[in-house]
Order: structure tokens, then sequence, then C-alpha cells
């Protein structure tokens, strides 16, 4: 490793960062569905089978950050951006290992391809650092079979 280096290691991605350089995104991509989509789940055309991921993002955040105040921050910045997305239920306090508090919020949004999708996130901020857990699958029945394994990853979270 050269001098000041350190080492990014998750699973089998490692390398070499120069000083100043944080991990900000990680993307778990799930198995790829047995079935295609029903096509009244779809606004406009595929060329492959969707596949559940979660994706997780690190954002240094002021000290007096609060999960709720962070996620409508997220939720302006995506009307900004004309990104159709609409909100399921209320959000719901958790608490994770270590009483580590966090904010699980749903909303359904219309992927790059026109598909669906029916989102389950959770933000948590330990140490000035905003945590951002994404889970995603097709709306419904897809989502649905998903949902109890998507809540168990998220509330793994440490």
């Amino acid at each position: 490793m050269g001098d000041g280096m350190s080492r990014v290691s998750i699973g089998t991605f490692s390398l070499e960062t120069s000083p100043g350089w944080t991990l900000s995104t990680v993307i778990l991509a799930g198995p790829v569905d047995d079935t295609p989509p029903e096509p009244s789940l779809l606004q406009g055309p595929t060329s492959r089978r969707f596949q559940r991921n979660l994706v997780a993002t690190m954002e240094e955040v002021a000290e007096d950050e609060t999960p709720e105040n962070y996620v409508r921050r997220q939720v302006d910045g995506l009307g900004k951006a004309r990104v159709e997305r609409r909100q399921v239920g209320d959000p719901r306090k958790v608490e994770l290992a270590g009483g580590l508090q966090g904010l699980i919020t749903e909303q359904l949004i219309v992927g790059d391809s026109g598909e669906r999708v029916h989102q389950m996130q959770l933000v948590c901020i330990r140490q000035h650092v905003a945590h951002t857990l994404i889970t995603s699958h097709l709306e419904g029945v897809p989502f649905d079979a998903a949902r109890e394994e998507f809540e168990q990853m998220l509330l793994s979270f440490r």
C-alpha cells in the first residue's frame, strides 16, 4: 500500500484510496426474479427482469441533524428533480442494535424504465453521518413477497 493510502474493502471489492476519499454508496443486487413482471406493473417497455436491490449511502451531516429532517430534504430534492414519488403509510421510528435510532419510510416511485417500484428506506444518523438504506422491488406482489426480507435486512443495520 502506498504512503498515506487507505484500503476500502467490501466483500470481493477492494482498492486503495488517497487521503480524503470516503465510501459513500453501496449497492447490493438481489437475485433476478424467476418470473417476468405483470404488464400492469410497467408504464413503459422493459428489456430485462427486475432485480430487487438495496442501496446504501453515507453522507456527512450537521451535528443537530435528525432522520426526519434528512428525509424531508431528500423528498424535497426528489420533487425538484421531478421524480414521481408517492409516500406509502406513515414514517416509523425504530431502534437498532446498540440503541441506534432510525426512521423507516416507504414510497412508490417510477423507475428509469417506467416500472413502478416500491421502496422501504431506513435513515439513521451515527457520528454525524446520515446512513440511508433503500430496498426496492416492483410494486404489489413482488414487493409484498420481499417485505419481510427487506425489513430484516434494514433492522440488522449497525
